[in-house]
């Protein structure tokens, strides 16, 4: 019994924390510079694809890598990935067929050009996606 109060001390400080640390992070958008398959060699593809984004911030420019599902590009459409007979990667969703890792980047890409992080504004370098965005990152000129 004399060890509960430190325990639920140490799980109300690791609550508050938490809840501490989830509140002062920041939603802001991000856009996508690099959309790369996961493969797993020597033909097994992953369903997820590792995103590397770019964001700023109170004046930086910082970048960051996350993965998410391939699904999620393709709005939870069925799809297939396999190698072609010239080893290229091929895509095929509906009635799309896309061949070659350069090529589905840009498709993929096309859909959702820009993702939305989560920042801590103490260590602006540390993100986290949240999800895809479907609007595009642009400067008025």
């Amino acid at each position: 019994m004399p060890y509960l109060i430190p325990v639920i001390f140490v799980l109300l400080y690791l609550l508050v924390r938490k809840v501490w640390f989830h509140l002062r992070k920041i939603r802001t958008v991000a856009g996508i510079e690099k959309i790369s398959l996961c493969v797993f060699q020597p033909d097994l593809f992953l369903p997820e694809v590792r995103v590397l984004y770019k964001y700023y911030f109170q004046g930086g420019v910082y970048f960051g890598s996350g993965y998410m599902l391939l699904s999620d590009f393709l709005d939870h459409e069925e799809y297939e990935i396999y190698r072609n007979l010239d080893g290229l990667p091929v895509l095929e969703t509906g009635d799309f067929q896309i061949v070659s890792e350069e090529r589905i980047e840009h498709f993929l890409s096309i859909r959702y050009p820009s993702i939305i992080v989560f920042i801590d504004p103490v260590e602006p370098f540390h993100s986290l996606i949240d999800c895809l965005n479907t609007k595009s990152m642009g400067v008025p000129t």
